[in-house]
């Protein structure tokens, strides 16, 4: 290798790195800077994070591992500039490199949102110095966000306040966020430390029943709890072949893209795969054939085909049975039995599916899916669930099927949107928590909804477009005097009566929209009161 490295050709690449030997530098580097590759950790082969494994001892994003490596080149006293995501700001999976730069002195943080065309995240500059974090040093905070040639200065900041926030977060010093701090950040850590272990996952939190009741029967108005200390749940069924057991009520928008979508997907069958249909030698095209059949003919078609011709015969996931509304089973009037078993097919036997909402709708949604929750197919889920193999479904959670709780929309765009989980069967994109105390469902929907608790996971928990059931759980609940309580039922029963009419033709979009923006307005103000801010 060092033969064939040619230290004169400033394009070549070297497969070794020996400071010493190519630069004469035994005790690290005065000066670590750059821009390193923003890779994630799907992006990597297997290769080399067994690679990145045995030399760091963890396998992350890759600038997560360029921080490591360039902080390990310094010399005492080196400098560390890195142009960075700001994801490692909050992101659990970045709590190593948080733990690791904040043991050192942080000199400046420059928020500069997203300067470059080709790069779709938000990013920042940071400069570490090696050596231990002097006692009351402060950290200077700048925003580009506005202006990146002229960014606002804030007042600088004692870098020991982020050792005392939950997760060791860092967030930018607003007046805001330094209010927030300032009233819940050590309270919220300390919560964070004692529970966090036991409330992690769903089985983390079965293990620690008994402990977590004890806990919850003692909480009193005014106190603060984790919500994963209030709550269970998590993702729900993937049942690995939606086409199977899924349909769409035809009263629902979705059925008219089903109907449109249907004999494109049969005709590309036809001609992808060779599919041979006889009976549709009478007909000039695919969707004179299928108008001609049955809902029930048209699943019974479909479901064989893809038993001849392989389960992703349409497509992946592809949803092609549609449902009369009389068709489905009134869930209130099932028996223990018919929920955990199955429903008998001499009666309705599909029920409600909540299969997350790409709409975004806040407060309530009218689920246009259901599943056939049939005897047969509920013994196929549940003798099959984790078994490997094409088609072979995982069953999550069903304890908490057929009971009303909550969700959000994954995806966070600007503010968060919570809903009410209708009573039914709910998918591992919907991920659901379900209240374990006398606090309402709603009530966690309302502060979930407001646009406070938005900022507060932004700055707090999670600073990246996507809001997981792990960030739910660190959200700090506030348990509510009664006066307090009677205010969100009131907003959040109004809020969810307006939602629930959007889906008829009784009243006007603008005047529900009109209403919901009153109601948000007053959930506002309420939760800032709450929350003392």
């Amino acid at each position: 290798q060092l033969a064939e490295w040619n230290p004169y050709d400033q394009n070549a690449v070297s497969p070794f790195f020996d400071p010493e030997w190519m630069f004469g530098v035994a005790d690290g580097f005065d000066i670590v800077i750059g821009n390193p590759p923003y890779i994630s950790t799907k992006g990597v082969t297997v290769e080399d994070k067994k690679k990145y494994e045995e030399e760091f001892g963890f396998s992350d994003d890759t600038y997560n591992l360029f921080t490591f490596k360039g902080m390990s080149l310094l010399k005492e006293g080196g400098s560390l500039s890195y142009i960075i995501p700001k994801t490692f700001w909050t992101t659990q999976t970045k709590r190593n490199m948080r733990d690791m730069i904040l043991s050192y002195q942080i000199n400046y943080i420059f928020d500069t949102a997203n300067p470059f065309d080709a790069v779709m995240v938000d990013t920042c500059i940071i400069q570490v110095v090696k050596h231990s974090m002097p006692k009351e040093h402060l950290i200077k905070f700048m925003d580009g966000t506005k202006d990146l040639k002229n960014p606002l200065f804030f007042s600088p900041i004692k870098q020991n306040i982020y050792l005392d926030t939950q997760n060791s977060v860092i967030f930018k010093p607003t007046d805001m966020n330094l209010r927030i701090y300032q009233l819940y950040g050590h309270k919220v850590k300390e919560l964070y430390d004692k529970w966090w272990d036991k409330i992690e996952t769903s089985k983390k939190i079965a293990k620690n029943q008994k402990e977590l009741e004890t806990y919850r029967a003692s909480l009193k108005p005014g106190d603060v709890a984790l919500l994963g200390c209030l709550t269970e749940g998590g993702q729900g069924l993937a049942t690995a072949n939606n086409g199977k057991y899924i349909a769409v009520r035809r009263s629902t928008k979705w059925a008219k893209n089903i109907i449109s979508s249907r004999p494109k997907k049969l005709a590309e069958a036809i001609k992808k795969k060779k599919v041979s249909i006889p009976q549709m030698t009478n007909f000039a095209n695919e969707k004179d054939f299928l108008d001609s059949l049955s809902e029930k003919e048209i699943a019974t078609l479909f479901d064989s085909l893809k038993e001849q011709y392989g389960r992703d015969l349409f497509g992946q996931g592809y949803i092609y049975k549609i449902i009369e509304d009389s068709e489905l089973a009134n869930v209130d009037e099932l028996s223990k039995e018919e929920k955990e078993n199955g429903i008998d097919t001499s009666k309705n036997y599909y029920v409600p599916y909540d299969k997350g909402d790409k709409d975004g709708n806040r407060w309530y949604l009218e689920t246009p899916f259901a599943i056939a929750w049939s005897k047969e197919n509920v013994h196929f889920l549940k003798t099959n669930s984790g078994k490997k193999g094409e088609g072979m479904p995982v069953v999550r959670n069903p304890q908490f099927y057929f009971r009303e709780g909550f969700c959000w929309i994954d995806v966070n765009s600007t503010y968060l949107k919570a809903r009410i989980k209708t009573n039914g069967v709910f998918d591992v994109l919907s991920m659901s928590l379900f209240t374990m105390t006398e606090l309402p469902d709603w009530y966690y929907v309302s502060l979930i909804n407001s646009e406070f608790i938005s900022l507060y996971v932004d700055n707090f928990i999670n600073n990246t477009s996507h809001f997981q059931i792990n960030d739910a759980r660190q959200l700090p609940i506030i348990i509510p005097l009664p006066h307090e309580f009677e205010i969100f039922k009131e907003i959040s029963e109004a809020s969810i009566v307006a939602k629930k009419a959007s889906f008829s033709s009784a009243i006007s979009t603008d005047m529900v929209k009109e209403k919901l923006n009153d109601k948000q307005a007053e959930l506002d103000k309420a939760v800032l009161k709450l929350y003392s801010i």
